[in-house]
């Protein structure tokens, strides 16, 4: 019988989302910084602080190229469109036998609406994603940030549906307040662990990202008391003593993340592989860090609006 309720199961589940969300924030500027090498830029380098918006550092292909329509679907939608993608498809791919590959694709998909479309919208409101959208679209930067949260909570309910229908096992079965139970312990308490990080990490709060990030996960939670959900295909196998596997998870994800995270005199780090021009978007305020297999160049200034 699996019990989703059970503390081995739930102690998975966080290790599995912990590592998973980590990893997903780092994929959300490396699908900038592709896509914009695909236009023909340079992918040079990653900032990936929790606190402030990520960037893909690049030498962008022209010093207009931020206007123009190549650079709408090449630098400023592609970590949206990145994390609608994964929230649809990862609850889609087939989860074996094992409870363990399941909670791995749910977590997946849950990180990357809680943070591709609750938390990451909200940072960049006057210099970042949003902004460009909003100069592209002519449209209110708030209205964008409550949308995406409120998309993210449509796409977080087949992934809710999955996890309550495993309740079906248990002997009450999926009332309306296990199943508010079930997804807050799986999903809300990942989140609360990453403004941990946030709040352990950052020099200020993103206060414009904490508003959507709740409302994300308290919409989630909320509508997982409507409509009971459907019987599981066939039960799934836990192995508790696959726990390692899920703790070597999170140290190779969360452990970088955690150093990246931590900011140089009140700045975000900027780590650089490539030689900045003149088209760089490497702001000011980002505090370069060279790798060290690559050798040290002078800093160029970034090109305001990019």
């Amino acid at each position: 019988m699996v019990r989703i309720l059970s503390l081995p199961v739930l102690l998975a589940s966080w290790l599995w989302a912990l590592g998973s969300w980590a990893l997903f924030w780092v994929f959300l500027p490396v699908s900038q910084g592709l896509a914009t090498w695909a236009a023909g830029g340079e992918f040079i380098g990653l900032s990936l602080a929790p606190w402030t918006q990520p960037w893909a550092l690049v030498n962008q292909p022209s010093p207009g190229f931020a206007a123009t329509n190549t650079a709408l679907w090449s630098y400023w939608l592609p970590p949206f469109l990145w994390a609608v993608a994964v929230a649809l498809v990862l609850p889609q791919l087939p989860p074996g036998s094992s409870l363990h590959r399941h909670l791995l694709l749910l977590q997946g998909a849950a990180g990357a609406a809680f943070l591709g479309l609750g938390w990451l919208p909200g940072l960049g409101m006057e210099d970042g994603l949003l902004a460009g959208l909003a100069r592209f679209f002519h449209q209110d930067p708030h209205l964008w940030r409550w949308g995406t949260a409120l998309l993210a909570v449509l796409l977080l309910r087949p992934v809710t549906v999955a996890l309550c229908s495993y309740l079906w096992y248990g002997r009450r079965g999926p009332t309306p307040r296990r199943r508010m139970v079930a997804v807050g312990l799986h999903l809300a308490i990942p989140a609360g662990l990453w403004v941990v990080l946030v709040v352990l990490t950052a020099p200020r709060l993103p206060l414009a990202s904490l508003g959507p990030f709740a409302l994300v996960a308290v919409g989630t939670v909320a509508w997982a008391a409507f409509g009971k959900p459907p019987h599981p295909r066939r039960g799934r196998e836990f192995f508790p003593r696959r726990l390692w596997l899920a703790l070597a998870w999170v140290l190779l994800a969360v452990m970088p993340l955690g150093t990246a995270a931590l900011p140089v005199e009140g700045r975000a780090k900027g780590y650089l592989w490539g030689q900045e021009r003149m088209t760089s978007n490497v702001r000011r305020e980002i505090h370069r860090l060279r790798l060290p297999l690559f050798p040290a160049t002078p800093p160029a200034r970034s090109w305001p609006g990019s």
